[in-house]
């Protein structure tokens, strides 16, 4: 009985260092985070972070210093100017989102505030569809995702339309085409849910196959991009923590269903050596803004100091989460 107990207590030490190796039990003192923006002649197989551009939080500040972050970037380019949408936190509790814009894609000045709610507001996804522009944060404190149009672009947004009610779901993303309508959002449980329409305004509903991930890696950071072999869709890796790091994944939709493949293992993640990303990178935005250029924008956090704090719960359950999903998969 005692070498039971004896073998017992040793799995149960050796599985919780296991999974305290995978997902620490200690969250970093990380906040304040940065955008960082480049520009590659092919989809890049990786970001070098280092020799590319940062609009700091400290930069923000000198234009606005009650600022407390920039993140969630998403752009869009409309003839000579770059416009750069951001989560942005003030004075108040929830977010809004904020305005950069460049004519260079390198020299980013601050414009202000676009859009403001009662509730809180991140995740600025803005495209371009019909000639007008349309922005689907996240906004999971309305219990709804909606969908804005700029009266007066890139200012005067309103709401138009409300895609899915009745659901608290994270960072939306949105894919549209003649062919193919999609878009993916997360709920608090780390699944990552698919939803189709026939066009924007159609009726949005979940689609037969419902969850494409679960775990530490299934809430969007990013627009999906489309290529010769399907999309691909930045997400989020958890694993250490929120806002760790990136990965790709490649969705494949034929004949009513769908494949997901994950391509690029932490595409992103925190970088040591650059104090406004040495905490972690959870957002990447590109688009192909003509024949041989594409730009893009991402987002870090810095850490604040060495302190730690104690979470237990977070990485049993992101563990079991992965656990399940892998069992799922097989």
């Amino acid at each position: 009985m005692k070498k039971y107990i004896i073998g017992a207590l040793f799995l149960g030490i050796l599985t919780l260092i296991i999974i305290n190796y995978r997902t620490p039990f200690f969250d970093r003192d990380a906040g304040g985070w940065s955008v960082g923006y480049g520009e590659s002649n092919a989809y890049p197989e990786n970001i070098n972070v280092k020799e590319n551009q940062i609009y700091s939080l400290e930069k923000l500040k000198t234009q606005n210093d009650s600022t407390g972050f920039l993140a969630d970037p998403f752009f869009v380019k409309e003839k000579d100017t770059f416009y750069l949408f951001f989560e942005q936190q003030k004075a108040k509790p929830n977010a809004d989102v904020g305005l950069l814009t460049s004519v260079d894609g390198k020299n980013y000045q601050y414009r202000g505030t676009v859009l403001t709610q009662k509730f809180h507001l991140s995740y600025p996804q803005v495209f371009k569809y019909k000639n007008d522009f349309y922005m689907i944060p996240e906004s999971k404190q309305a219990n709804a995702v909606l969908l804005y149009k700029a009266n007066h672009f890139p200012f005067d947004w309103k709401i138009c339309d409300t895609l899915i009610k009745n659901v608290r779901l994270k960072d939306p993303s949105i894919y549209l085409s003649d062919s193919l309508n999609v878009m993916v959002a997360s709920d608090d449980k780390l699944n990552m849910y698919v939803y189709q329409a026939d066009s924007l305004f159609g009726k949005w509903k979940l689609h037969k196959k419902p969850i494409a991930l679960l775990g530490t890696e299934a809430r969007a950071g990013g627009r999906f991009f489309a290529d010769k072999k399907g999309l691909i869709l930045p997400v989020q890796n958890c694993s250490h923590g929120y806002g760790y790091g990136l990965s790709l994944y490649r969705f494949r939709f034929k004949a009513g269903s769908y494949t997901t493949e994950r391509i690029a293992p932490f595409f992103l993640k925190a970088e040591t050596g650059i104090k406004e990303f040495n905490a972690g990178m959870h957002q990447f935005d590109i688009q192909k803004i003509d024949d041989n250029r594409y730009y893009y924008v991402y987002d870090g956090n810095r850490l604040n100091s060495d302190a730690k704090k104690v979470n237990i719960f977070g990485p049993l359950k992101w563990t079991f989460l992965d656990l399940k999903n892998w069992i799922l998969n097989q």
